[in-house]
């Protein structure tokens, strides 16, 4: 098969889609891969380690013509003329909240794989790392704009404990890996913690896992949101429903209510968010805005800031999938491996996914790993 690998175009994105190390992979196993010149350097990769290991460097027409595509983000307006029937496209898209995106991959009869839907076991393995990573920077983004000159409270999130100044608070919303990330964090660096969580299963968990009198892990309802959110220094939503936009469940008079030059972040804003009072998206060169003295952080591609880590952390993950779409072909490997039809968004310009027809109000096509059968 003939892979192609192009360099995103969403600001601030600076991740490419497969190392040199897959690459080698896919080319020893008899594939194809085109890199886009240049495409890799943001995350520390030089063409040259592409073309040792078997890549070709070429233009972003010529990547575009590929098979198959792998990206990190979602296409943007400008790369819709590479669109066309039979392509596919891999990469974490976030399509629920990219509707004209989907519209023309409708229109052009693309397939698209959701790296961040593939689902094994109950769980979301290239998503995971990923999460991990958003969880981590929200605590550092929160301590930031904290400061006076960002129009923050003008506290040190961590205090100063040798002189009895007490760190802040940070509450988060939701109890998954991005949350476990950012309470680690959050513990580490000496705040307190109040852990918002649903599931019952899931809180046991993680009172399991943080027996520590900083660490407070509370039943998630309307009742208790409204309630600490008033105490949060940092609020944190992690809420993020696969393949779906999320409600906004935090309201507009919960933010209201907020501390003056408290912080928000919404790690789950590249798939719409939780926040009724951000109604778009930020990127990461303006990554702020104001509203009823909070602070509020909403860049989609968080893990894009630190490139180098994070392609590391997905190519762990891509790497077996693609490779059995390129040695399979497509249609086999979806009958081959159910954790593939999960991934699956759009099927030769068909949604197949019932959350992201759900969410974009576009029709739904049922798909199961035996619909591929010849």
């Amino acid at each position: 098969m003939i892979i192609g690998v192009v360099k995103d175009l969403k600001q601030g994105e600076e991740r490419i889609g497969m190392i040199p190390e897959n690459v080698k992979i896919l080319t020893d196993a008899g594939h194809q891969v085109m890199v886009e010149k240049d495409a890799g350097i943001g995350a520390g990769f030089a063409n040259q380690q592409y073309i040792d290991a078997g890549a070709q460097i070429v233009d972003v027409g010529k990547a575009w013509e590929a098979e198959l595509i792998v990206r990190v983000k979602e296409p943007q307006v400008s790369e819709y003329k590479y669109l066309r029937e039979g392509q596919i496209l891999w990469g974490f898209l976030h399509l629920p909240a990219n509707k004209l995106t989907v519209e023309k991959m409708i229109e052009k009869g693309v397939t698209a794989f959701s790296a961040e839907n593939l689902k094994v076991d109950n769980a979301f393995p290239l998503l995971k790392p990923l999460s991990a990573i958003a969880g981590r920077r929200a605590v550092n983004m929160g301590q930031y704009y904290l400061e006076k000159q960002h129009g923050g409270q003008g506290i040190l999130l961590p205090g100063i404990p040798d002189l009895d100044i007490e760190a802040g608070h940070v509450v988060i919303f939701g109890g998954g890996i991005a949350a476990e990330n950012a309470t680690d964090m959050a513990v580490g660096i000496g705040c307190s913690v109040t852990i918002l969580e649903l599931n019952d299963i899931r809180i046991q968990t993680l009172k399991e896992k943080y027996q520590n009198p900083k660490v407070s892990i509370v039943k998630s309802t309307t009742e208790a949101l409204e309630k600490h959110i008033q105490l949060a220094d940092v609020f944190i939503s992690t809420i993020l429903i696969p393949g779906a936009k999320p409600p906004k469940l935090v309201k507009e008079h919960m933010v209201q209510s907020m501390k003056q030059g408290s912080v928000i972040i919404d790690i789950a804003i590249d798939q719409g968010g939780t926040v009724e009072t951000i109604d778009a998206a930020t990127t990461h060169a303006n990554p702020i805005f104001e509203k009823y003295g909070v602070i509020h952080y909403a860049v989609p591609n968080m893990p894009g800031a630190v490139p180098r880590t994070s392609t590391l952390a997905m190519s762990k993950g891509n790497i077996e999938y693609l490779k059995m779409i390129a040695d399979e072909g497509l249609e086999r490997a979806l009958c081959k491996n159910e954790a593939l039809v999960t991934g699956l968004s759009v099927y030769k310009g068909q949604v197949v996914s019932q959350g992201l027809s759900d969410s974009i109000d576009v029709p739904y096509t049922e798909v199961t790993k035996d619909s591929f059968l010849d």
